[in-house]
């Protein structure tokens, strides 16, 4: 089913997403030394355990700091990719990463203006991304729902909010975020399987495009049309 491939690629795009993030701050922590090569993973948590201690004396100091709470929540990540796949202290330091990602949100809730804005966006898309790997389908549909209330005409972050919300169970959520992508972007590759997913989820059918719309479609929401 199209859909089916579509969420496919919607875990293909957090996963290589995340993986990126995780590589691009290894290279800027470790220093390129003989040291650090000869010293493997030890020297590498050593140095992530390091960054954590900075950090928390950091936010310590300075609790408004938005930048040290998510320079803390990253090298959280950072550790927990070095934890054992699946351990307690791997999930702890996700849990970990996620809580600082939320006490840099609350800060960035409070700032003005369009940069603050995509600082905000930018930072909740980060704690999603940690709920997904925690598997907690519930807490990142929430997230989700802070995204699309600061971007309402994103049809990609309806899209995904959907996405999320079937895994969490959720298929209430799924049918409001489904049926307002459909909204923005009607045209979407996309649009003819969340119809059927609808319809196959609400016993009622789904919204038809409207007679007026171009016959020509539109580029899929899915690769970053909606907006």
């Amino acid at each position: 089913m199209l859909l089916d491939r579509q969420r496919v690629k919607f875990w293909q795009k957090w996963v290589f997403g995340f993986m990126a993030l995780i590589m691009a701050g290894f290279l800027v922590m470790i220093p390129l030394s003989k040291e650090t090569a000869c010293g493997g993973a030890t020297s590498a948590t050593k140095q992530i355990d390091t960054e954590i201690a900075k950090y928390q004396a950091a936010v310590t100091a300075d609790p408004q700091n938005v930048e040290s709470w998510q320079s803390l929540a990253e090298n959280f990540v950072l550790r927990a990719n070095q934890q054992p796949q699946g351990s307690p202290a791997q999930t702890a330091d996700w849990r970990s990463a996620a809580q600082h990602y939320e006490s840099a949100d609350e800060l960035l809730s409070k700032q003005k203006g369009p940069a603050a804005k995509q600082l905000r966006i930018d930072n909740l898309q980060q704690l999603v991304s940690v709920y997904l790997f925690l598997e907690d389908y519930q807490l990142a549909t929430n997230v989700y729902g802070q995204i699309t209330a600061l971007q309402p005409k994103d049809a990609q972050s309806f899209f995904d909010m959907a996405t999320v919300a079937i895994s969490a169970g959720d298929t209430n959520t799924a049918l409001l975020a489904f049926t307002t992508f459909l909204k923005l972007d009607p045209n979407s590759a996309d649009a003819p399987a969340v119809r059927d997913w609808i319809a196959a989820n609400s016993g009622t059918p789904s919204p038809s495009p409207s007679p007026t719309l171009s016959p020509t479609p539109s580029p899929s929401s899915s690769s970053g049309g909606g907006k």
